[in-house]
């Protein structure tokens, strides 16, 4: 995390904290329960603390939608995850309802639960006015424009250099034949900020080119979820002892979701490209088909990648506009999965270069072969 993006976070967690009202109300909380403690015959204190119950529960489940999954995985790294769970209402009021006859043990929980998220909320902004006071504040994107944030985890590379430069080498081939693919021809990706402790690789491109890639990435992860509960019942099917037909349907099953969704995604790509050279669009097609089997592999090993888009305002080109509030929308959705302990798809090390010996295409249709590069070729296998 660099520190620009600390500060971020810091920022929208004391922001969104007042916005919701969230520690005023768990004050209120906390205050009738301890009168209804003194006093539980009072009807008031009845009626007050079902209304401040109800206004709490209320803000806490407009978490869910205010929250991106980027920013729940930094919350939870600073140990903030229990303060802004959309469940936190809920567990009051079970807590409050379970003690029904013994207020004082539901007051405790709530006592306890305000003054470590007080703790809490207090670190947030002291340790945010510390930055503020070294110079350090968010980095901010020039209204129209977009970035993209490949977080890499060290297991991808274990800290060698030279895989950690056929990461980066695959990144910057992945910008460059989705721009070639959205605009005619190859665009270099510009570098915008570089974090080396979880190494993350900040890139500004196209609006254009950095929605593709958020709209292919979101297909993945469906699909992935798809495969996942496949070979979940695929394995208890194996586990009972069944063998034949049914379990190899549900092999085929995966092999052909994941198929689906490469050529379903390399056709949205290349859904508008203008082809200038003769057979070119076949061979970006490939190469595209490359790029997303290689980025699918490593987002199951652990890679996680964020879009950021900064609408321009009225005066904004309305297809730039549709296309920010497109990354606007996927990156509040987008949900990258718990790290696979046997990755489902691209076995370890393989098309890390960019060049496939052959793509066997499954639904039993066709079989591609390139060689695009003088790289030695590998061949993709999928890990059913």
């Amino acid at each position: 995390m660099t520190a620009e993006k600390l500060y971020e976070t810091l920022k929208f967690l004391d922001a969104l904290d007042s916005q919701l009202g969230l520690q005023n109300s768990l004050e209120s909380i906390r205050e009738t329960l301890s009168n209804l403690v003194s006093a539980p015959a009072q009807p008031q204190q009845q009626s007050a603390l079902a209304g401040a119950l109800s206004k709490f529960t209320t803000a806490a489940a407009k978490l869910v939608g205010s929250i991106t999954p980027s920013q729940d995985a930094l919350i939870e790294a600073m140990g903030g995850k229990e303060f802004f769970d959309p469940s936190i209402g809920e567990k009051i009021k079970g807590s409050i309802s379970t003690n029904a006859m013994t207020p004082s043990v539901a007051r405790d929980f709530v006592q306890d639960l305000h003054s470590r998220r007080a703790t809490f909320l207090a670190t947030v902004r002291n340790t945010r006015q510390g930055l503020e006071q070294i110079g350090i504040s968010e980095a901010k994107l020039a209204p129209g424009s977009a970035n993209v944030a490949f977080l890499i985890p060290r297991e991808l590379f274990k800290n060698h250099l030279e895989e950690f430069a056929k990461e980066l080498k695959f990144i910057n081939r992945l910008i460059s034949d989705f721009s070639e693919a959205m605009t005619g021809h190859a665009e270099s990706a510009e570098l915008q900020g570089l974090s080396s402790s979880d190494p993350t690789v900040a890139l500004a491109a196209s609006v254009f080119v950095i929605e593709k890639i958020a709209i292919i990435v979101n297909k993945f992860l469906e699909a992935w979820e798809k495969i996942r509960k496949i070979r979940t019942i695929r394995g208890e099917l194996t586990e009972m002892g069944m063998k034949g037909k049914a379990v190899e349907e549900l092999t085929e099953q995966i092999t052909t979701t994941v198929n689906e969704v490469v050529e379903e995604s390399t056709e949205i790509v290349l859904v508008n490209y203008k082809e200038n050279v003769a057979n070119r669009k076949n061979e970006l097609g490939n190469a595209l088909r490359q790029d997303m089997r290689r980025l699918f592999g490593q987002i199951e090993r652990g890679l996680t990648v964020e879009f950021r888009a900064e609408p321009k305002g009225a005066d904004e080109d309305q297809a730039n506009k549709e296309a920010s509030e497109t990354l606007v929308n996927l990156s509040r959705k987008i949900q990258f999965p718990v790290i696979a302990n046997e990755p489902m798809l691209l076995g370890l090390g393989e098309i890390l270069e960019g060049t496939l010996e052959s793509v066997k295409v499954s639904k039993k249709t066709t079989t591609r072969k390139t060689t695009t590069k003088k790289e030695t070729p590998k061949e993709a296998k999928w890990e059913l």
